[in-house]
């Protein structure tokens, strides 16, 4: 895969080598947009990046006003165009050819399609934007191609193998990669701290190679640098594999876990023993998640500031009162739908955790007006809102809210029993807050 073929060879002009591109005129190099590949972008029918032929350059045109500008100002102007202007502006002559690929242009590549030949594509690329520095991309560091659907290991393989500087990689939704060239690429890219790989069902861990656990790799100190991980619809993930992710990425500051159906509380119990520096954790719509393993995400303490147990239908009081005895300074808690939580749940929240910015206690049915009150006394800085389908839920509870957390943003009162006079109430409180309902008598 180290080199291309003679039918790729042949796609580049045969101009000389030209120096890499030094800014004049003490300007400094311009730094790229997020270059944005989609399905308008100058690609050929089997994925290639099309290069511009003798004809194309026009040897007898007339020179335009653009042609007197310096190297340095064409440059400048290419970096705020969008990946797929870039490619087309390198098939106008040769000297903006030179210029569309100068390293600094491509800090980013971002291709969402469908139907691309992704892994072709990113073999010509890298390659192009490698000829400067062989068989690297030294200026290539985030690459997202969330929905590209064709991306199989044989793409990761040559992003692990041509792009060591690496700190951001999305592939969300591309099903077909697996385990195998995930390892090569968090082996190989040591700085690689940001990873979606949201809707691979193929993904069941993440460790380095054997090599690099073997040399006692330098550059990892045998372990890998990821600060955020989302690897929501991972459905193949278990607590073993957990288990293994949670100690080789102790730095993790994000974690989202929503759907891994198969995580229990043993897994919940591995993350937080060995991520001591996460804010942000996610295992919405896992149902065996209990009270068990919220106590062991307390352990996690003051550091814990945001937690989403969405349909997690075994959390009860009990869990919320250990979470809150630790994790004083809780911003965001997302308990929808974990329906044995009542007021008295609520009232450890509220009094625990008086920094409160976000909550969602949507269908939990048994909270009622008394809950809301005790939040909205201790809880003055609270945003946003969700009541949605709080079937005890009155005017009182609603109006005590309204009128006690003034800077509220958003409040989602949707199939509760919330009349005009309340509905009012809010708006006049709450001057910026976006009510969410299903009255049409509100309107």
């Amino acid at each position: 895969m180290g080199a291309c073929t003679a039918k790729e060879t042949e796609m580049i002009p045969p101009y000389p080598p030209r120096k890499l591109y030094q800014p004049r005129n003490g300007l400094k190099p311009a730094i790229s947009h997020s270059h944005k590949v989609y399905a308008s972008v100058h690609v050929n029918g089997d994925g290639t990046i099309p290069y511009p032929s003798d004809k194309k350059l026009g040897k007898d045109r007339r020179l335009s006003p653009f042609d007197l500008l310096s190297d340095d100002l064409v440059v400048k102007i290419f970096s705020y165009l969008p990946t797929d202007q870039l490619c087309k502006c390198a098939c106008v002559d040769r000297r903006w050819y030179d210029l569309s690929w100068e390293p600094h242009l491509w800090t980013q590549i971002e291709m969402s399609n469908e139907n691309l030949d992704i892994d072709r594509v990113l073999r010509i690329l890298t390659w192009r934007l490698s000829r400067e520095t062989p068989n690297v991309c030294l200026m290539l560091e985030r690459i997202k191609l969330s929905g590209c659907e064709k991306l199989t290991n044989r793409g990761l393989h040559v992003i692990a193998k041509r792009c060591p500087e690496l700190t951001t990689l999305e592939v969300a939704g591309c099903y077909n990669i697996t385990n195998e060239a995930l390892y090569e690429v968090v082996s190989r890219c040591p700085n690689l701290q940001h990873l979606d790989i949201t809707g691979c069902p193929c993904i069941t861990c993440i460790a380095l190679t054997p090599e690099a656990t073997m040399r006692a790799c330098p550059l990892h100190g045998k372990q890998i640098s990821l600060q955020y991980l989302d690897m929501t619809d991972c459905y193949g993930l278990e607590d073993a594999g957990l288990r293994v992710i949670a100690s080789n990425c102790r730095e993790l500051t994000r974690l989202y876990l929503r759907r891994c159906v198969r995580i229990t509380d043993l897994g919940v119990q591995y993350v937080a023993s060995n991520c001591a520096m996460l804010k942000e954790f996610s295992v919405s719509d896992c149902r065996r998640v209990t009270d068990f393993g919220i106590r062991e995400l307390a352990k996690l303490g003051a550091q814990l500031r945001y937690l989403s147990v969405v349909h997690c239908d075994q959390v009860t009081d009990v869990g919320i009162k250990s979470l809150t005895k630790y994790c004083g300074k809780l911003r965001y808690l997302n308990i929808r739908g974990c329906e044995l939580v009542t007021d008295t749940g609520v009232e450890y929240l509220a009094r625990q955790c008086n920094k409160l910015r976000s909550l969602d206690i949507g269908k939990c049915s048994l909270v009622t007006d008394r809950g809301l009150e005790v939040l909205a006394l201790n809880c003055p800085l609270l945003k946003k809102l969700s009541l949605k389908s709080c079937e005890r839920i009155t005017d009182r509870g609603v109006q005590m809210i309204a009128a006690n957390c003034t800077d509220l943003q958003m409040l989602n009162i949707q199939d509760c029993k919330i009349s005009t006079e309340a509905y009012r109430f809010v708006k006049r409180h709450c001057k910026r807050c976006i009510i969410e309902h299903t009255n049409p008598g509100f309107c």
